[in-house]
């Protein structure tokens, strides 16, 4: 199931920048996972990103956002017992939104819904890795009119699972 996930998102972002006129970017980051669901613990992330935006004006810019997220678990033993956080991976659809401070700084954030591609359980048999409300604020340096350099902060939670992280990250401009 993971693969044909990955797949299809790896064929729409293609398939965008095939289409694509303007406003489309594409990024990495990696991600240093915080305060998430009680018990879980993640070590490391990364993300790979796309987003399309439209120039409402000279400052302001609107669209959508996707890619794909994962969280790497983390083992910790309490005694001789081993517990076992899975891998956490999921789907973003987001609207995006970008404010222009000068040619330099740039304020941003997307909003919208992660889709889980993970499954797991908790204690209580509930699935915890099920989707949720996203959000993305995000400040960025652009380097030159193509590349940018940005910290952004990734927010995901339902009713029972919240995933947070600080990530790093460098986005193409591809127009």
């Amino acid at each position: 199931m993971k693969k044909h996930v990955i797949t299809i998102v790896a064929a729409l972002l293609l398939s965008l920048s095939t289409y694509a006129q303007s406003g489309l970017n594409l990024g990495v980051s990696i991600g240093f996972p915080y305060e998430n669901y009680e018990g879980y613990d993640y070590s490391f992330a990364f993300n790979i990103d796309a987003n399309y935006l439209f120039e409402v004006n000279s400052a302001f810019n609107l669209g959508f956002a996707t890619g794909y997220g994962q969280a790497f678990g983390e083992d910790f033993f309490f005694g001789p017992i081993n517990f076992e956080t899975p891998d956490y991976q999921y789907v973003p659809l987001a609207a995006a939104a970008r404010f222009n401070l000068n040619s330099r700084l740039v304020f941003g954030a997307d909003v919208g819904y992660a889709l889980s591609v993970s499954s797991a359980k908790d204690g209580f048999n509930r699935d915890y890795y099920t989707g949720g409300f996203y959000w993305r604020p995000m400040v960025g340096f652009n380097l030159n009119d193509k590349m940018q350099l940005n910290i952004n902060y990734i927010g995901i939670s339902d009713d029972y699972f919240y995933y947070s992280a600080f990530n790093l990250g460098f986005m193409v401009n591809l127009n």
